[in-house]
């Protein structure tokens, strides 16, 4: 049976060469929202695991906070030992945080229903200097 749906030829090389360019990974869907004590960033990332989300928050040159949402990809897949299995990072997301927010409250959580990370950042004052690993919880 032959299909009825015609896509142009240059429209699936196109598709095929950003795939390839891409690495055929997907894109992360982010979303910030502003409430009433804190702000909510939410982050859906098919086809990584949350066991392999990082994130990271430090201050920058410049002085402000950043935070680094990452995963790591393991290199030798067919190794199985964890100690001798070399890893690389890719960054799903770096940006600054605004001021007013309390970078020792920051926490994070795997909403498995909507199958989304989700980040609290509450407002308050913070002057510290500092780098912080986030844990991830399972809601």
């Amino acid at each position: 049976m032959e299909s009825k749906l015609k896509i142009p030829q240059e429209m699936l090389m196109n598709i095929d060469f950003i795939n390839t360019v891409s690495g055929g990974m997907s894109v992360p869907a982010i979303d910030l929202k502003e409430l009433k004590h804190e702000y909510r960033v939410t982050v859906k990332t098919p086809g990584i695991e949350v066991e392999d989300l990082e994130v990271e928050i430090e201050k920058n040159s410049k002085g402000k906070n950043t935070i680094k949402l990452y995963h790591l990809i393991p290199i030798f897949a067919d190794q199985n030992d964890e100690q001798h299995q070399w890893k690389s990072i890719r960054v799903i997301n770096h940006f600054v945080l605004p001021d007013g927010v309390d970078t020792q409250e920051i926490t994070a959580n795997y909403d498995q229903q909507r199958r989304a990370l989700v980040l609290h950042l509450p407002f308050g004052t913070d002057d510290h200097n500092f780098r912080k690993k986030v844990d991830i919880g399972k809601l």
